[in-house]
């Protein structure tokens, strides 16, 4: 939790977004987030509740789905990748790990990225190319560049 905080009082201190990758920490995350709230940023490779993302995105964080949402299980993250704004969806690789389906169990690619955004696409029932656009927008606007 030290660390945690160094890293957002960082974060804050450099006016940079940061990437938090929570895992089986919700309470924890979130306790620590709502402590730094100019601090703004992606709950990376997201495997918590609607509930907690709903949280996390009250506080101005985006919400980065993996490959993990074309998994046959993974029916908590399909329901948060339909439930939340889609103006707060971030897609991601994760690196050479959790290659979404049709490629699960290989090093994963960042051109699997498109195998993400049809499949959350198909979940919000909105064209891939759209999703796309909207995504690109969302990097965009927490990066604060122009792409």
């Amino acid at each position: 939790k030290d660390t945690f905080r160094a890293m957002m009082n960082l974060a804050k201190e450099l006016n940079l977004p940061v990437v938090i990758h929570d895992r089986d920490a919700h309470k924890d995350t979130l306790e620590i987030i709502k402590e730094f709230p100019e601090v703004k940023g992606v709950v990376h490779c997201f495997s918590g509740s609607v509930e907690f993302a709903k949280e996390c995105i009250k506080e101005g964080y985006y919400i980065g789905f993996t490959g993990v949402v074309t998994f046959k299980n993974a029916k908590k993250i399909l329901e948060v990748a339909k439930e939340i704004p889609v103006d707060r969806i971030l897609v991601e690789t994760d690196a050479p790990y959790m290659a979404p389906v049709p490629n699960r169990g290989k090093r994963n690619m960042s051109h699997y990225i498109k195998s993400i955004i049809e499949k959350i696409a198909e979940i919000r029932e909105i064209e891939p190319k759209e999703l796309n656009i909207i995504v690109n927008k969302n990097f965009s606007d927490l990066m604060g560049i122009e792409i």
